[in-house]
């Protein structure tokens, strides 16, 4: 089963890095099939490997759980991409693709939290690290390096603090498991995610970037990357 698992998420990570690489070639038709396919597979891998568990816990349910609206936010987010030309559209689908990753990222916090309090408390201390990807995006406004618009800013705040709250809530699970294998994956993984996100803002918001499509490669690679840890970190915990 754990071959399965791994299989299942080197050819989503591969399925990812095309995916950048159709973007860069503006190939969005075939960009979208390989972000889907991608998607799909980082599915089943979480499928195989909550199926394979001797013991299964809620932490791993719950993580499994939010891999599936983290997947339905790549389509509506790939589908900006199709319709970037109609503004009512293109802010539709950025709106239910965010929507969609708040969602997988309550999920996510659920999870890295019940692992946590297996081991101990939630631990305060790492709570401001919840406020760096809204900081990220505030600072880079002020310094006019991107430029969102006032209907879209609410959606990257908000986002940014439930990105920055799993980040926090895995490094508090680590803390509290020094030793655990799983736990290090988990905070990796976020800490992916994190960065993903904030390139994303950047390839979405830059206003002084030439060409900002080459930010799909880290966009791409580090989001799936994400997203296979947390496969793994689900099936080692």
């Amino acid at each position: 089963m754990e071959a399965a698992v791994y299989v299942f998420s080197v050819l989503s990570f591969l399925s990812g890095l095309g995916t950048a690489i159709f973007y860069q070639i503006d190939r969005k038709k075939a960009a979208t099939a390989a972000k889907m396919i991608a998607a799909a597979l980082f599915c089943i891998a979480g499928i195989i490997g909550f199926c394979g568990r001797v013991q299964s816990t809620d932490a791993c349910a719950v993580l499994l759980v939010g891999l599936f609206p983290a997947a339905a936010g790549d389509w509506f987010l790939a589908k900006k991409e199709l319709v970037a030309g109609d503004e009512k559209r293109d802010y539709l689908n950025f709106a239910l693709g965010v929507i969609s990753f708040a969602v997988a990222q309550t999920l996510f916090i659920a999870a890295f939290i019940l692992a946590t309090a297996s081991g101990g408390n939630y631990s305060f201390e790492f709570l401001p690290l919840a406020f760096l990807p809204p900081l990220f995006a505030l600072i880079s406004m002020a310094t006019k390096q991107v430029k969102i618009e006032k209907k879209r800013l609410p959606f990257v705040l908000i986002y940014g603090l439930f990105l920055g709250m799993t980040l926090s809530a895995a490094a508090s699970r680590l803390y509290g498991n020094p030793d655990s294998v799983s736990a290090i994956i988990g905070v990796v993984g976020a800490a992916a995610f994190v960065l993903s996100d904030m390139s994303l803002a950047c390839y979405y918001f830059a206003c002084k970037i030439p060409d900002r499509r080459l930010f799909n490669f880290p966009v791409m690679i580090l989001y799936f990357g994400a997203q296979v840890l947390y496969v793994i970190t689900m099936i080692t915990f």
